[in-house]
């Protein structure tokens, strides 16, 4: 497969994923990086700046691969091709 086509399927997947994880992380109160050199979690109840601190990583990083996957589907040659 070529990598206009792998490319915004792989970005869309961890969109997905880091999506998921905030949804969950806002419905359970407890927010969650899991990595496997760097965690960080945070408890809404009784550690709030941790939790908005990771609540924000997340959704970062959800929002940039949405926004790559997107400009991989609209300019799957780059933008100066």
């Amino acid at each position: 497969m070529s990598e206009q086509i792998y490319g915004p399927l792989i970005t869309g997947a961890v969109a997905l994923l880091f999506g998921w994880l905030l949804v969950t992380g806002f419905r359970k109160g407890e927010m969650e990086w899991p990595y496997f050199g760097f965690s960080m979690s945070g408890r809404l109840r009784d550690q709030p700046v941790r939790f908005w601190i990771v609540a924000i990583l997340v959704g970062l990083i959800t929002a940039l691969c949405i926004l790559t996957t997107i400009a991989q589907v609209f300019w799957p040659g780059g933008l100066w091709s």
